[in-house]
């Protein structure tokens, strides 16, 4: 019977596995390979906690391409899937730049000063920190999404900045449906090249096995 490769087919857990500082430290001279498109050798021998380096090293070696050549995607993908808040929190403010310039590109009348005053767009700006928190802490999309009252609240503990949600739907539904689709489309992109290594993966393995 063959042998199974042990990895996680998610690329959101695939991409926090990658991370795992396990991982880097055991992965020595392979990286230099594969960050210029060498392979690895798809094994389990010696048990699971020696294939779980090489078999992550892959995606590890991914992710840091990206950080190189697609950096606002690799914000976007640490700042969602890195177990390590410090690391994660590293890659914020380029998180949240990346979802603010889709935003603003998808609201025509953005430099309208009558309809988006400074204050309104400091708002949208804290808005966006809310939303990746709370996708960070729902990667799984298992957990009912937060109330109006709820993201006021985060929004005023964590940043200091208030919100009035009693007319949500009114004021603010609008612009946190298109934060929401923003970052739908930077996640998506992000976990892409992850997908598609992972696919290569499975495929080298079976080939392999």
């Amino acid at each position: 019977m063959g042998e199974r490769l042990m990895i996680n087919t998610d690329p959101k857990v695939a991409w926090a596995m990658a991370m795992d500082s396990g991982v880097r430290s055991q992965m020595g001279p392979i990286l230099e390979d594969l960050m210029n498109g060498g392979g690895v050798q798809y094994t389990t021998k010696g048990g699971a906690g020696a294939g779980h380096c090489s078999e992550y090293a892959p995606i590890y070696a991914c992710i840091r391409r990206m950080e190189s050549d697609s950096p606002a995607l690799a914000a976007i993908g640490h700042v969602l899937c890195d177990p390590m808040i410090e690391s994660a929190n590293a890659w914020l403010d380029d998180a949240v730049a990346a979802v603010e310039a889709k935003v603003i590109a998808h609201i025509p009348n953005w430099k309208d000063g009558r309809a988006w005053k400074p204050a309104k767009k400091e708002r949208v700006h804290y808005l966006i920190h809310v939303a990746l928190m709370e996708r960070q802490r729902n990667l799984s999309g298992a957990q009912p999404e937060w109330s109006p009252e709820r993201i006021g609240e985060v929004m005023s503990g964590w940043y200091g900045v208030p919100i009035t949600t009693r007319k949500w739907h009114q004021d603010w539904r609008p612009v946190w449906g298109v934060i929401q689709a923003a970052m739908a489309t930077l996640e998506g992109d992000a976990m892409e090249p992850v997908s598609e290594v992972i696919g290569d993966m499975i495929r080298c393995a079976r080939v392999a096995a």
